[in-house]
């Protein structure tokens, strides 16, 4: 097993935990949608969250060729993709009683701030891995642009 093997191993383990977290959580929604106030803002978030979780997984895949890992190269984005399973996982709400309604304007409200932190977080940390690699302030920017915009 090469050292890439291992930690796209480990990246695929956290993205696969996050996506059934997201998975099972919008099944729940839709099992209860007769219970369910559905807000758009929050089903955006929700895509995004989606979509960040398997283009960061996509991402990782060109590091396939990297022959050295160190420990910090190892760890880094182990965190990174640990902060994206808890933004992936705040963005749904828990499971709930069967008779109980599920007002997802009122959850965005309530817990919004919790998850758009994290995507906050996570956009710096992608911000920082890049700038690790990046020969110069352009390739930096170049690289760097979607995670630019997910932190404004």
């Amino acid at each position: 097993m090469t050292s890439f093997e291992f930690v796209f191993g480990l990246i695929s383990v956290i993205t696969s935990l996050a996506l059934t977290r997201m998975l099972s959580g919008c099944i729940a929604l839709y099992r209860r949608a007769d219970r369910v106030r559905f807000s758009w803002r929050h089903a955006l978030w929700t895509a995004t969250a989606l979509m960040v979780l398997l283009g960061n997984w996509a991402v990782f895949w060109r590091l396939r060729n990297v022959q050295a890992w160190s420990a910090l190269d190892v760890l880094v984005p182990i965190v990174f993709t640990g902060v994206l399973y808890a933004f992936c996982d705040l963005t749904l709400p828990d499971e709930t009683a069967r008779d109980e309604i599920v007002d997802l304007r009122e959850y965005h409200l309530r817990e919004g701030r919790r998850y758009k932190l994290l995507q906050l977080v996570f956009a710096v940390l992608a911000m920082l891995l890049l700038a690790r690699t990046a020969t110069g302030i352009d390739q930096w920017l170049h690289a760097a642009r979607f995670a630019l915009l997910a932190a404004l």
